[in-house]
């Protein structure tokens, strides 16, 4: 009894054990990209690293050699539910694959994809290696030799707002050139805003201008050092325009500024608005807070749309409140694409344009109405003509031996199931799946790589790049349905 009571008490510290593990992984959300276990090689090393994101610590766990990653996961991370956890989940498998930190932000997760990096660089850094082996490239640092800095050049500071407070700039120039720039702002974030004070202030000086691009992932903290930089030089009595910079609004003689409604008049005038238009608003939920849409329109038509949400994500939300009322306008329809990385705030603007048009007592159907007839019109014409080109494949093709088989290899994610029809001497058709590659990543190769293999007729081809396992798995799994289909793989593969 006291025997089974034991075992009783065992069972219990297991279950305790694997919960408290669960709800740690369940903290670590993560994709991990790695090799095989049996693939890695005994001298690996597994070391960690830490860069700010967007909010708070991004942690990155590493297991690699001085020239190869094995593995890379995202271990901690605190990003925005479907803006940075995008990178969070998209990201590792880019540098996986591509075996390189110089791969591409996720599109709309800037910082996060930039915290990312860092982390990995740190790692790598921490495990004794050179970072520049994975395409990590060292920022120049300008040194200004005070000595070169003639006595006629002034010295004048300017402040701007950044992302966590004021940004300060301290320039040293002449009338027509830049002998120094210090940038300081003490609440910029970390690994981040900092990188934009340390880099973009030698980027000034070398370049002699303002107009300078900004530091991936700190566009704000770069428009405030470039903001400031242009109030000291202001200050200091010089034309900024000989830095790259205009005049500011206030600068405009008064005559040939207009006033809001002169403004709203013309626009209203471009427009041509008629009188039977009306105007109402709507407003719906979008990330941060509110998102309110004010729509002028008629029964069948949208003139106008004005979208603002004062809490959403800077240069993410932002983007969906000044570009997606322009396509809604152009498309004369609700149902457009939402902007890339900003879905949320894009879904709200439509529902929000949406509750405004019900309000004004419009059926939203009727403005959609007229694209759906001409969709409509143009589908029709395009099945029409798919059927006369499947006819004359068919055809074509029915005289030929033609047979379909599939075949599966391993992907990065999980197996990549390829079926493919053939003849002899001829690829007719290929469909590539695979649930468990990486979204926007693996599934691009997924559903371009089969139509390369098609206008090439050969498994030859490039992979898609950064997608280079899922790639291979789809040449590997086309090569073995080929093979299963008693046909030769090696005429596929000139």
């Amino acid at each position: 009894m006291k025997q089974n009571n034991m075992i009783a008490l065992g069972v219990i510290a297991v279950g305790i054990v694997a919960a408290a593990v669960t709800g740690m992984q369940s903290k670590d959300l993560g994709t991990s990209s790695s090799a095989p276990k049996s693939k890695i090689p005994s001298d690996a090393v597994t070391v960690e690293g830490v860069a700010q994101g967007m909010d708070g610590d991004v942690k990155v766990e590493l297991i690699l050699t001085k020239d190869k990653i094995y593995s890379i996961n995202v271990t901690e991370q605190n990003e925005t539910p479907n803006i940075g956890t995008l990178a969070v989940d998209q990201l590792p498998a880019s540098i996986f694959e591509a075996n390189s930190i110089d791969v591409d932000a996720v599109t709309g997760a800037t910082v996060t994809s930039t915290a990312i990096k860092n982390a990995t660089v740190e790692a790598i850094k921490a495990a004794g290696f050179d970072p520049t082996a994975f395409g990590y490239v060292e920022k120049e640092t300008v040194e200004v030799n005070l000595a070169d800095i003639p006595a006629d050049a002034v010295t004048a500071s300017g402040e701007a707002q950044g992302l966590g407070g004021p940004v300060t700039v301290e320039i040293t120039a002449t009338a027509d050139k830049i002998y120094n720039v210090v940038a300081t702002g003490e609440n910029e974030t970390p690994n981040i805003g900092t990188m934009a004070l340390e880099q973009l202030p030698g980027e000034i000086i070398t370049k002699n201008t303002i107009d300078v691009d900004a530091v991936s992932g700190a566009t704000i903290t770069s428009d405030a050092i470039k903001e400031a930089a242009k109030k000291a030089l202001e200050s200091a009595g010089f034309d900024v325009s000989k830095f790259g910079a205009g005049a500011d609004a206030k600068d405009t003689p008064a005559e040939t500024k207009e006033t809001e409604a002169e403004t709203t008049s013309a626009a209203a005038e471009k427009k041509d608005i008629p009188a039977d238009a009306v105007t109402v608003t709507g407003e719906a939920q979008g990330l941060g807070g509110p998102v309110t849409v004010e729509i002028t329109a008629t029964a069948d038509k949208i003139y106008d749309l004005v979208a603002k949400g004062e809490n959403e994500t800077p240069n993410i939300g932002t983007k969906a409140l000044e570009e997606l009322p322009e396509k809604i306008i152009s498309a004369n329809s609700l149902d457009v694409d939402a902007i890339s990385g900003a879905t949320i705030t894009s879904d709200a603007i439509k529902e929000a344009a949406k509750k405004a048009l019900e309000s004004a007592g419009f059926d939203k159907e009727a403005v959609e109405e007229s694209d759906a007839e001409e969709s409509e019109s143009e589908k029709s014409e395009a099945e029409e003509s798919e059927a006369e080109t499947g006819k004359a494949d068919d055809t074509k093709e029915a005289a030929a031996d033609e047979v379909t088989a599939t075949g599966e290899a391993q992907g990065l994610g999980g197996p990549v199931t390829v079926e493919v029809t053939a003849i002899a001497d001829k690829i007719i058709k290929l469909v590539a799946t695979g649930d468990k590659e990486t979204v926007g990543i693996g599934t691009k190769a997924l559903e371009e790589l089969p139509e390369k293999i098609l206008s090439a007729n050969s498994l030859n081809v490039d992979a898609i790049s950064g997608a280079t396992i899922t790639s291979d798995a789809i040449k590997e799994a086309a090569k073995k349905a080929i093979e299963s289909a008693g046909l030769d793989p090696s005429v596929f593969v000139k």
